[in-house]
């Protein structure tokens, strides 16, 4: 499989060789975008037993967003890229069919949770895979990235969760995305805090990259890796 998990994004010079090296320099490609995580919603407190809070799109905010898409839209296709956007709240089988004709797939960044709910309903985690395992390059943005791991939520597990949260394990690792020393959540001591807290309560086996904003993890096969500016960190 070919994979670039970036935190923020194709910023800088050096991932873009990397997305090139996984397209392998090719033009006149097919490119799905998927915005659902980018979804402008608030959590506000829930009435339902077993539920703090619960998700509600902001409607108030969906113009900025959909301008914000078309940007992102605008951005692949002055590449040379045909590009579809596919919202994950679409009909799952048409965003089935969809997916299997393109060449690469781009899943923003946003809210992890709300996007991960969203891969199940629209059951794109029963069958992304086997996409990719057939050549269709990924790429991801932060909670984009996080989807693509066996666990997110290191920055910001407490042991309240008494669990973390299950990505579609597309990579045998974790990322900590967005990760900078001296943050509150996402310094290299805290990730490690976490990751032993996590450990008490469920099997937590896997190595962790500390992924900073203009850094990326490169999966080409069975190679992987660590690309981007700045100090390069796992642990």
């Amino acid at each position: 499989m070919k994979l670039l998990l970036t935190s923020n994004g194709i910023t800088n010079t050096e991932l873009e060789r990397a997305f090139s090296d996984l397209i392998e320099n090719r033009s006149n490609l097919k490119i799905a975008l998927i915005p659902t995580a980018a979804d402008p919603i608030d959590w506000i407190k829930s009435e339902l037993p077993g539920y703090d809070v619960v998700p509600k799109i902001n409607e108030s905010k969906l113009e900025q967003n959909l301008q914000w898409q078309e940007k992102w839209k605008k951005e692949y296709e002055d590449k040379g890229f045909a590009v579809t956007v596919l919202d994950l709240k679409k009909d799952p089988e048409w965003i089935k069919e969809e997916l299997s004709k393109v060449d690469v797939i781009d899943v923003c960044g946003g809210d992890a949770n709300w996007l991960r709910e969203w891969a199940r309903v629209s059951k794109l985690d029963t069958y992304l895979k086997d996409l990719l395992e057939k050549g269709i390059v990924y790429v991801g943005t932060s909670a984009g990235t996080c989807l693509a791991t066996p666990s997110f939520g290191l920055g910001w597990w407490t042991p309240e969760w008494k669990e973390t949260h299950a990505g579609l394990g597309l990579v045998d690792f974790c990322l900590a995305v967005h990760q900078k020393e001296g943050g509150e959540r996402s310094s290299e001591d805290k990730i490690i805090e976490n990751r032993e807290k996590i450990r008490k309560f469920i099997d937590f086996p896997w190595k962790v990259y500390l992924l900073k904003d203009g850094q990326a993890i490169k999966i080409d096969g069975e190679k992987i890796e660590h690309v981007g500016i700045g100090e390069k960190k796992s642990v």
